[in-house]
């Protein structure tokens, strides 16, 4: 439990599944396909791949930990997605602080291999299941970690309120990055953070870590939207852990020659897997 939590709303380690097994359906679902039932396709950002169940994909290790590979299959890709189960309901509460924390290694194989990969762990709010075409970027979405293309970088950003432009600078978001080194388990967490004392949601903040440092902050004022932030801050979300490929991310904004990616060189496999040791949400 991190220190000044009293509560924790949800975890898993993965150690109720048998090595070979998907993670627990009770605590996740497995999505399938190029994108939601009545949504954008190709999950709205361009991706490649096709999401699915195949161990080949998705499945707890010898280790106990749970990994996401994304496969090429001569020309077409394949990969896994996973949110948390409809059931599960994660929301900051007022006055209260809400800690979203993961342990997870991104894949190390060379860069120029994983041109187009983009593993990410991240929480949306829960609106953009009912009405995916129409929730984003409106349901707040919160990116814990991400990774495009090989590079030691981590990306923590946040998506709000309308796109283009609107109070979180769509579609690009509010983004910062950190050093994160490749082939190592880090934990990564975002707190949400509704204490402020005495103040409004002007003073409330979101703060990101890597490794126990602060990697970023935004506060209330920063956005200056009460709309997106409550979003953000107090509409209940639902998790994800994926590895996509190809898209608007890794092409546009994480390499500066704009390759299209992914590339004919781009490997896929274990060196560029997504693996995750733990997952939990805490509560004061």
């Amino acid at each position: 439990m991190p220190a000044g939590y009293s509560r924790i709303l949800f975890q898993d380690d993965f150690s109720t599944q048998a090595p070979g097994s998907p993670p627990s359906p009770a605590k996740w679902a497995v999505q399938a396909g190029t994108g939601y039932a009545n949504g954008p396709e190709s999950w709205g950002t361009h991706e490649v791949q096709s999401y699915g169940n195949s161990r080949d994909n998705l499945r707890v290790t010898a280790a106990g930990t749970l990994l996401i590979t994304p496969v090429n299959n001569g020309g077409s890709w394949t990969s896994a997605r996973i949110e948390t189960a409809s059931g599960i309901t994660l929301a900051c509460a007022a006055g209260a602080k809400l800690r979203i924390e993961a342990s997870l290694r991104f894949g190390a194989a060379p860069a120029w291999q994983q041109m187009g990969i983009w593993p990410s762990f991240w929480a949306v709010g829960s609106d953009l299941r009912r009405r995916p075409n129409e929730m984003w970027p409106s349901a707040g979405e919160v990116d814990i970690a991400e990774s495009i293309n090989g590079v030691p970088t981590v990306w923590h950003t946040l998506h709000c309120g309308t796109a283009p432009a609107g109070p979180c600078d769509e579609f690009a978001g509010i983004s910062s990055t950190a050093p994160f080194s490749r082939g190592d388990f880090h934990t990564v967490a975002v707190e949400i953070d509704r204490t402020n004392p005495g103040g409004d949601w002007r003073g409330e903040t979101l703060t990101w870590y890597v490794d126990g440092a602060v990697t970023a902050t935004v506060a209330g004022t920063r956005v200056n939207d009460e709309a997106a932030w409550t979003a953000v801050t107090r509409n209940p979300k639902f998790l994800i852990l994926n590895v996509a490929i190809g898209g608007d991310f890794p092409d546009n904004v994480a390499n500066d020659a704009h390759v299209h990616t992914p590339t004919p060189q781009t490997a896929g496999g274990a060196g560029a897997s997504l693996e995750v040791n733990y997952v939990a949400v805490f509560s004061t």
